[in-house]
């Protein structure tokens, strides 16, 4: 049986940064759980960060660092993304923008464009399409340096650090 073959319905296109856009593809319960009707837990809304044990699909695309520092609008930006990404928005640093650290072990994969994924200790690589990130719990950010979008998905399992 299929569940969805159309758009997320979690998805979110800032209109003050072009060409930045999330979508949650899907989410699971911690323990996670087979059904024959599995609950799309994305319609819930809730925070993008699972709990230990769950997981959240998301789908990211990344503009030019140069459209993300200079949002069209910066207030209304600030405020679609608060309400867009709960859970997740409140892990970014205002003092040190784009750098943030999830309860999350992530599995990233780059699709398409370039990254460079910036550590807590300020080493940066590059990342290209096919790429797979596995973040542990770290502190990151992620940089679009060229001047086309990347677009990345990341596999988020909710973790402890005990």
């Amino acid at each position: 049986m299929f569940i969805s073959d159309g758009a997320a319905p979690r998805a979110t296109d800032f209109v003050d940064l072009p060409g930045h856009g999330v979508a949650q593809l899907w989410a699971t319960p911690c323990p996670p759980r087979l059904s024959e009707v599995p609950e799309d837990l994305t319609q819930l809304q809730g925070s993008l960060i699972p709990g230990l044990g769950g997981t959240s699909l998301l789908a990211v695309s990344f503009p030019p660092d140069s459209i993300m520092a200079a949002p069209l609008d910066p207030q209304r930006a600030f405020e679609q993304m608060a309400v867009a990404l709960p859970g997740l928005f409140e892990c970014f640093e205002a003092e040190t923008p784009g750098m943030h650290k999830t309860p999350t072990i992530d599995y990233g994969v780059l699709l398409e464009g370039e990254l460079w994924l910036e550590l807590d200790n300020g080493e940066q690589r590059l990342i290209r399409p096919g790429d797979v990130v596995i973040q542990n719990g770290t502190r990151h950010a992620w940089r679009n340096k060229s001047e086309q979008p990347a677009k990345a998905i990341f596999f988020m399992v909710g973790a402890s650090n005990h």
